[in-house]
């Protein structure tokens, strides 16, 4: 699998009406489409344990680099949305964007379990990124959010750094400030 230098971390809920119908849009259209466009080299779905704190939905996207949303095969498929994506849009909520740079270049967390920090200071952030396959990643300021997005469809996840460890086991503990998620399929099921 191709490594990447860039991330997108996408956080989101959705209308618990239509979470059946966002499942299969997100795997079977959504996530696969995104795939599509040259420059993304990679793409992990997860659903967070519950309780903890944050939106549901948590995509990760590795990028070639962050200039990968900028380009015209991404923009085009903001700017027109599939019949499908039109339908899903207004039912998504609790939406938070990253696009980060990542400090190695990685090939995308590993394992049926995922647990993420997210940070304000590089060194807590690195001091957490321990093990070799850890991908750690810098929010980049000012990137330029989702076109679409209403103000009442956004939540903010807090920090500036993030820290992704996959894992082929479900986490016996649980941190405060550590959201645990759950691997999702991509493709049709």
């Amino acid at each position: 699998m191709p490594e990447a230098t860039a991330l997108l971390a996408l956080w989101n809920g959705v209308d618990p009406a239509h979470a059946s119908e966002y499942d299969r849009w997100h795997a079977e259209e959504h996530v696969p489409e995104r795939l599509t466009v040259p420059g993304m080299q990679w793409a992990r779905r997860y659903a967070a344990l519950w309780p903890q704190p944050g939106p549901r939905y948590l995509t990760l996207y590795g990028l070639r680099d962050a200039r990968v949303l900028e380009e015209e095969a991404y923009q085009r498929l903001l700017r027109e949305p599939t019949p499908w994506s039109a339908r899903m849009r207004p039912h998504l909520c609790d939406i938070s964007r990253w696009v980060c740079t990542l400090a190695a270049p990685h090939a995308g967390p590993e394992g049926a379990w995922l647990q993420l920090h997210t940070f304000d200071a590089a060194e807590a952030a690195r001091q957490q990124a321990d093990r070799p396959d850890d991908l750690l990643a810098e929010r980049l300021q000012g990137a330029a959010p989702l076109p679409w997005l209403q103000h009442s469809q956004a939540l903010a996840v807090d920090g500036r750094w993030l820290v992704a460890r996959g894992q082929r086991q479900q986490p016996a503990g649980h941190r405060p400030g550590t959201m645990v998620y759950a691997a999702l399929p991509v493709g049709a099921a």
